[in-house]
């Protein structure tokens, strides 16, 4: 495998990684509350896990090195106001950080004597201290900074929290769907996309081609997971309906909920579908028009999702070649009829896919 081909960027079909809802909102009264929270009560708060924040969760080149982490330190010593705060407030009651993730991590970070003051401006003499090395009346000012704090409090729509957080952190680059999830339900699930994504199966059924920068192997996993979820009566009261960020917003939260043997096994069922997908087709498997001297096209997402969930079941004692022959014919029908392209995830055009999926499926499980 080439260079080339192990850093191709581009999947057919991700377009919804970037789409933000154009669509008004239906009468929505978003319940917000302003509080001021002490850096000493935010800080016990995130110790006993009722404050979160994700720390995977990261633009490029926006991690804070020493001497901002000194100058917030000095900022709040010489009682210069720093900016508001803002969290999300889940079913539970607990506080999701949306804005100030930076901030708190460097103060957390500071009284727990992870780092020493440095390039100080002003306060040249408390240069190289921890907060251990401060006195008790620096400690106390440092503890006692009172941040103003806005909370937008449960329930509220998903499409509504992505436009939200996305007003409130949006820097040099927009943040795509994908990106905002993982940072809006850490836990069981965003650990789960890591290693799924980094998993060896998953690199070999998709010759590594599918780009880890903006998340786009995490949103096709995902997207893999509730599919499969749904199709097999996993997911409870929770149906797809047509707006897929409110389906993957659902599918996150019912991960996140799980049991530990739940998700292990989730984990197993996707490791074993990559496994078949190569075995029966390789690396292309979910690509259209791969044969006959045309050009390489990119890894298709209603394919992988699709063909993924067919293939997530114990395969003994099958005819690999005409189950190849089988599944590239159908590949072929489909793509004649652009089906996967523009509006692939209403809901008529997702059931049809996997009822095309689900007929093999049942096929391959009745002749086990």
């Amino acid at each position: 495998m080439n260079e080339l081909t192990k850093t191709e960027d581009k999947i057919e079909g991700e377009e919804t990684l970037e789409q933000h809802s154009s669509e008004d909102y239906p009468h929505i009264s978003i319940k917000m509350t302003k509080e001021q929270f002490s850096v000493f009560e935010l800080k016990r708060r995130y110790e006993k896990n009722t404050l979160k924040m994700n720390p995977d969760f990261q633009r490029e080149g926006n991690v804070w090195d020493y001497k901002q982490k000194s100058e917030l330190i000095e900022s709040i010593l010489m009682e210069i106001p720093i900016p508001i705060i803002y969290f999300f407030e889940d079913e539970q009651g607990f506080k999701q950080v949306v804005d100030g993730r930076q901030r708190l991590s460097c103060l957390f970070d500071f009284l727990s004597d992870k780092f020493k003051l440095r390039s100080l401006k002003l306060l040249e003499s408390e240069k190289d201290k921890k907060f251990s090395d401060l006195s008790p009346q620096l400690q106390a000012k440092i503890e006692d900074y009172q941040f103003l704090a806005y909370t937008i409090q449960y329930p509220t729509p998903e499409r509504v929290k992505f436009d939200i957080f996305d007003r409130v952190n949006r820097g040099g680059t927009q943040l795509n769907n994908q990106e905002m999830r993982n940072a809006l339900y850490l836990g069981k699930a965003t650990i789960l996309l890591n290693e799924l994504a980094q998993s060896k199966s998953f690199l070999l059924a998709t010759g590594e081609t599918v780009a880890t920068k903006r998340m786009k192997d995490k949103y096709i996993i995902l997207r893999f997971l509730g599919f499969f979820l749904l199709y097999t009566n996993q997911l409870n009261q929770i149906e797809y309906k047509g707006n897929i960020d409110d389906f993957l917003a659902s599918v996150m939260k019912y991960i996140n909920s799980s049991s530990d043997e739940k998700i292990k096994n989730l984990s197993s069922i996707f490791e074993i579908s990559m496994q078949n997908c190569f075995d029966v087709l390789g690396e292309d498997v979910f690509r259209f028009d791969t044969k006959n001297g045309k050009p390489r096209r990119p890894l298709n997402m209603c394919l992988f999702e699709s063909l993924g969930y067919l293939f997530s079941l114990y395969l003994p004692n099958i005819n690999k070649v005409e189950l190849e022959n089988e599944i590239n014919a159908l590949k072929e029908d489909i793509d004649k009829k652009n089906i996967f392209v523009g509006i692939f995830d209403a809901p008529k055009i997702v059931k049809y896919r996997f009822d095309k999926a689900n007929n093999i499926r049942k096929r391959l499980e009745s002749a086990k």
